[in-house]
């Protein structure tokens, strides 16, 4: 069971791969970045509601959720805003230049996976079956991550590379990301799996709104509601028709 939630760890961290590929390559333009990004912010939303948070309530009742959400959005912001400020600090430095931006880029995205791989991972200690919808959300949400990361990366002067290895190796953590929740939580209390499964919901969420849909509405606009509303839209059908 462990391999196989990496494996599909690795599946769905794919799509950084495909969105690096087509950032430094194609270079597609932003707005169609930013609708993806919408897009799959509201696939993502969906899953959150009928799938993952409803499910730790049945495992483990409303108050481990609960806790869960909060120390998991509470620990994603932190984070989030520690990778910021030492960002922020290095550009004001270099100009924008030198090796530590790559490496701060990649582990934003990392930040931004971390949730979404252990959640997949954790879909598998319940019935042996990894969310349909919550994979189709991951894989959208990380791509345009991946576009407009590799175009920002070749702006800089990076080289091919340079910006394959990096999210060759973001890729590579995420599927041991997604390792983590079975390995660890396999054979607990149903309460503390509730827990683990409203962690990573709480930081899928707090990334959803300080990250994706702010990143998309500087390019859509007016039109982002309405964007990230038919990605919830598809995820509701998805879960409701399947």
């Amino acid at each position: 069971m462990i391999l196989l939630a990496g494996i599909w760890g690795w599946l769905a961290a794919s799509s950084l791969l495909l969105g690096a590929w087509l950032g430094y390559r194609a270079g597609l333009s932003d707005k169609i970045v930013a609708s993806v990004m919408a897009f799959g912010s509201g696939v993502l939303i969906a899953a959150l509601c009928f799938e993952q948070i409803p499910e730790a309530q049945r495992l483990g009742g409303v108050w481990p959720t609960l806790a869960g959400l909060l120390v998991g959005g509470v620990a994603f912001v932190l984070a989030d805003e520690s990778l910021d400020r030492l960002e922020a600090r290095h550009r004001a430095r270099t100009q924008g230049k030198g090796a530590l931006v790559g490496v701060l880029i990649a582990a934003g995205a990392l930040l931004d996976g971390i949730p979404e791989s252990l959640a997949l991972g954790l879909g598998l200690l319940d019935d042996g079956h990894v969310s349909l919808v919550l994979l189709v959300a991951v894989l959208l949400s990380n791509l345009p991550e991946g576009l407009a990361s590799a175009s920002s990366l070749r702006s800089e002067g990076r080289s091919g590379l340079q910006v394959f290895v990096i999210w060759g190796s973001i890729v590579a953590l995420s599927g041991l990301a997604a390792m983590t929740g079975p390995a660890l939580l396999a054979g607990m209390p149903p309460a503390w799996l509730a827990f683990a499964l409203g962690f990573s919901a709480g930081a899928v969420l707090c990334m959803l709104v300080d990250t994706l849909i702010p990143e998309a509405f500087k390019t859509t606009h007016a039109l982002t509601g309405l964007i990230t509303l038919a990605g919830f839209m598809t995820s509701f059908a998805l879960e409701f028709l399947k």
